[in-house]
């Protein structure tokens, strides 16, 4: 008999440690908990730190962070000269406290997939779609703020405040990077050709500047200055100056 009391009590001991545990939720900080019963948002929201529940699977609850995010989505466009572009694009985002429950009853805790993700694509298209390539990367910052306008605006209906965007890389076919490059190298070219000219015309002015100052009046001045007194023993027929020898 003691026996038979032994094992009912401990099996009871036992249901009520499951039952105290499934009704112990632990919410981390930055985040808030959404408590559904049977499937069904009740309203109630779990704050950071320990909270019970109805024990079994009675009431259930899905945890939401509403610290900064950030999203990573690879997106492709086109530009309006219609090249292939494709860019990573950054967003940082957090979701507003007080409209937790309604984001998971209408949405869920899939809103990354099924919100974020479609809304930067969709926008960076359109974007995209009115620059031509070479704008994208010259008017990347005008770029960036309409994206991030348009966004923030999409977004803020369910609840998700943008903080930042950021475009971080286009990459282009590789047919028009390579003709990027060549035409950086032609104008590379261009400038050096450019310099090489100047310096040219500058070295013969220079020399023009030289000869003219190195006048036949000029070196017989230096000749005459320099002169030690002393009677040359005889003279070319290119003398520098005119001095009569005496016989």
């Amino acid at each position: 008999m003691d026996r038979k009391r032994l094992i009912i009590a401990a099996s009871i001991a036992v249901v009520l440690l499951i039952g105290f545990l499934s009704a112990t939720r632990v919410v981390g900080t930055g985040q808030v908990g959404v408590v559904t019963q049977y499937g069904r948002v009740t309203g109630r929201e779990l704050d950071e730190g320990l909270s019970f529940v109805l024990p079994f699977g009675v009431n259930r609850v899905t945890m939401y962070d509403v610290k900064l995010q950030k999203q990573t989505v690879e997106s492709r466009a086109a530009s309006s000269d219609l090249q292939d572009v494709s860019s990573q694009i950054v967003l940082n985002y957090n979701l507003r406290r007080d409209n937790i429950s309604k984001l998971h009853q209408t949405i869920g805790s899939t809103y990354e997939d099924k919100v974020i993700t479609p809304a930067i694509n969709e926008v960076f298209k359109a974007s995209s779609a009115k620059y031509n390539a070479a704008e994208l990367i010259s008017k990347r910052n005008e770029l960036k703020a309409s994206t991030q306008r348009i966004i923030s605006e999409r977004l803020e209906k369910y609840g998700i405040t943008v903080d930042e965007l950021s475009i971080t890389d286009f990459k282009f076919s590789e047919n028009f990077s390579q003709a990027i490059e060549d035409k950086q190298v032609a104008q590379q070219n261009a400038e050096r050709a450019k310099f090489n000219l100047e310096a040219a015309k500058t070295d013969a002015e220079a020399q023009r500047a030289q000869s003219q100052t190195l006048s036949a009046e000029y070196l017989q001045k230096q000749a005459i200055e320099k002169w030690d007194g002393k009677m040359p023993e005889y003279l070319g027929g290119g003398a520098v100056f005119n001095i009569p020898l005496q016989q």
